[in-house]
């Protein structure tokens, strides 16, 4: 089970953009990620989705 403080998010189309803990581009697939004020700002300015769950 993913912990609550968890994410799923992935690029928007067209969008690359960088895990600040690893620096590392995140994969066109997307990844969990910590529920931070980072990521928040990525998903209200459209660079990634965010999902409950892992999309199939």
């Amino acid at each position: 089970m993913i912990p609550p403080s968890m994410i799923y998010v992935r690029p928007a189309p067209g969008r690359r953009v960088r895990d600040p803990v690893s620096g590392q581009v995140l994969d066109a697939a997307g990844a969990w990620v910590a529920d931070s004020s980072f990521w928040q700002r990525r998903i209200r300015d459209a660079d990634v989705e965010a999902f409950d769950q892992a999309p199939a």
